[in-house]
């Protein structure tokens, strides 16, 4: 009995040392868990790598510059009158010897009237005769082939410069206007000559656009009013002091200061004042006329 007590005595030793034992494991495991891990070492961020910059375009072809030359080849019995570009060909006109040898043809300008880049062509010819007509073809280089964009005839006067007078980059033709020719008891020879600026349209055609410039008619107006300050001092004849009088007037007039016009005329020459007053309805007529000239001689036939 006594052995059996012992017994029962180790045994329950041994389950509270197992007991004790499992809840120190407990303890040692719970502790693990609420232990913070260590720590990794933080990973360096990569920097951002340098975008690479995009491979050089090819050096895009240069554009070809065109070289303009107009010649009078012979062929068949006729005279070809062909434009050039250095590249392409344009037969202008077929025309047969004698006349090919009284129309004078010339290329008066080389400039890039379109704003394109290219310099394009303005032909002249002039059609013979006392006092007409000069003509005028302005050709540009196209895709594939020379157009010709506009003509026009400006009678008896020329193109004087190929000009950006409003800074847009597109120029504009500044030329003479001679739509007071022959007026009524003044010959030709001392007709005034208004001046004339032509701008392109976006129909690429060329139109007076004189009044958008006030101060070359300003400009014209002052070189008037002196030519006949001079022949009223110099007591010229009739003539030469109605000349200038008609293109001071017909000037302010273009510049819609009607009064002013009339004003310095009378303050000037009185008897100029009282010819042009006989004769205005002839003037505003002649001011009415549209310019350049789309009643030109067409260039020859081809």
């Amino acid at each position: 009995m006594r052995f059996l007590w012992k017994c029962l005595l180790l045994v329950a030793a041994v389950m509270a040392s197992a007991l004790l034992l499992g809840a120190c494991g407990g303890e040692e495991e719970e502790g693990a868990a609420t232990t913070p891990a260590a720590t990794a070492p933080p990973q360096a961020t990569p920097s951002p790598q340098a975008t690479p910059a995009p491979p050089p375009e090819p050096p895009t072809q240069e554009v070809r510059k065109p070289t303009w030359t107009i010649s009078q080849p012979s062929s068949a019995g006729q005279v070809q009158i062909v434009l050039e570009d250095g590249l392409n060909t344009y037969t202008i006109a077929s025309l047969d010897p004698e006349m090919a040898r009284s129309v004078r043809w010339e290329i008066a300008f080389v400039a890039d009237v379109n704003a394109d880049g290219l310099d394009d062509a303005i032909v002249n010819y002039y059609t013979g005769g006392a006092h007409c007509c000069f003509v005028y073809l302005i050709f540009s280089e196209g895709p594939a082939a020379i157009q010709l964009i506009d003509s026009f005839s400006l009678d008896n006067a020329t193109i004087r410069a190929v000009k950006d007078l409003d800074g847009d980059g597109m120029p504009e033709l500044e030329t003479a206007d001679d739509r007071l020719a022959y007026f009524p008891d003044l010959s030709f020879a001392v007709s005034p000559f208004l001046p004339l600026v032509l701008c392109r349209s976006t129909e690429h055609i060329y139109y007076d656009c004189t009044p958008r410039f006030p101060e070359v008619l300003q400009s014209s107006a002052q070189e008037f009013e002196e030519q006949l300050r001079d022949a009223v001092q110099r007591q010229a004849g009739e003539a030469e002091a109605r000349s200038p009088a008609l293109g001071l007037l017909a000037t302010y007039l273009r510049l819609k200061m009607d009064e002013e016009g009339w004003s310095r005329v009378r303050s000037l020459c009185p008897e100029c004042e009282g010819w042009l007053m006989q004769n205005v309805g002839e003037l505003e007529q002649r001011l009415s006329s549209v310019q350049p000239s789309r009643r030109a001689p067409p260039p020859p036939p081809q």
